[in-house]
């Protein structure tokens, strides 16, 4: 469920986000701001899950509660806390004049906040990869024309160290298709992207250095491309080009990852899903009718 906003002016909160700032935002699609929202606040909603976590033997401090239990039980576990409150904090009036800023919009819609959590040796179904080969996706699809299609923030609700879970994206990766005269999906992107070196040796199982794609940038096109691991602190945020790639990770830290996504969507995002969802009911009309 997504609520409709009107923001303030583009103007009136330049002094938000500098000139640098919107700069490496728009080559690379995503900057970091620190205490984004109350550490206050998310040291409670911290201190929540762990209640909440209890209900399943799951205890603070002790790894073994949670990385013994099997798989489903660590999904009714995540299903429990999806929507714990609190989590709208991510939204404040900070993070939508940044959103603004960087967007260059000030008329959003705003998805529900999600947490998003992730248990030290859980997750089975994420690759055993410093940099993973699978999962890489964009939230929203590169569609022609200026603007973009939408904000992710990503906050931190307690201190995601390095190989902590946090996310991967791969930054420029949302130019990849600005000149393109057509939406392009994620499912599609990957596909297309295969034929560059960089991106086949990425999305390959067989590849092992894996870790260089965290120290070495790639380029396509002349597009430089970097894999970056979220990391932070409670109450810092990532602000990402909704079209930028980007991946979940294993946890290899002692504590469970604990983050929160907000998700600010451009009148852009709205119209594209407007005209092919009307797009695909005429031609369902159609061959209703030709049947």
């Amino acid at each position: 469920m997504s609520e409709a906003v009107t923001l303030e002016s583009v103007t009136a909160f330049q002094q938000i986000v500098d000139e640098e700032q919107k700069r490496v935002f728009d080559e690379r699609g995503i900057i970091k701001v620190k205490a984004a929202f109350d550490a206050k606040i998310a040291a409670d909603l911290e201190d929540e899950l762990w209640r909440r976590f209890e209900n399943w033997g799951i205890k603070r401090g002790n790894p073994a509660s949670w990385e013994s239990l099997e798989e489903p039980t660590i999904r009714k576990v995540m299903k429990g806390t999806r929507r714990v409150r609190g989590l709208e904090s991510i939204y404040n009036a900070r993070s939508d004049q940044i959103a603004t800023a960087l967007a260059g919009e000030t008329e959003f819609e705003k998805q529900k906040a999600l947490l998003l959590l992730t248990f030290s040796r859980q997750h089975q179904y994420i690759e055993d990869e410093v940099v993973p080969s699978s999962i890489w996706h964009s939230d929203t699809p590169n569609i022609p024309g200026e603007g973009l299609s939408g904000v992710i923030v990503l906050g931190f609700i307690n201190h995601v160290r390095p190989r902590g879970g946090g996310t991967m994206v791969i930054t420029g990766s949302h130019r990849l298709f600005e000149t393109s005269t057509s939406a392009i999906t994620s499912k599609m992107a990957k596909r297309r992207l295969k034929k560059y070196p960089y991106f086949r040796e990425l999305l390959s199982k067989k590849t092992t250095d894996r870790e260089r794609f965290l120290n070495e940038p790639g380029f396509v096109n002349d597009i430089e491309l970097q894999v970056v691991e979220l990391t932070g602190e409670p109450g810092d945020a990532y602000f990402v080009n909704g079209s930028v790639l980007h991946t979940l990770t294993r946890n290899y830290q002692p504590d469970p990852r604990m983050m929160v996504r907000g998700f600010y969507g451009a009148p852009k995002l709205a119209t594209h899903y407007k005209e092919l969802f009307a797009s695909r009911a005429e031609k369902k009309q159609t061959a209703t009718a030709a049947s």
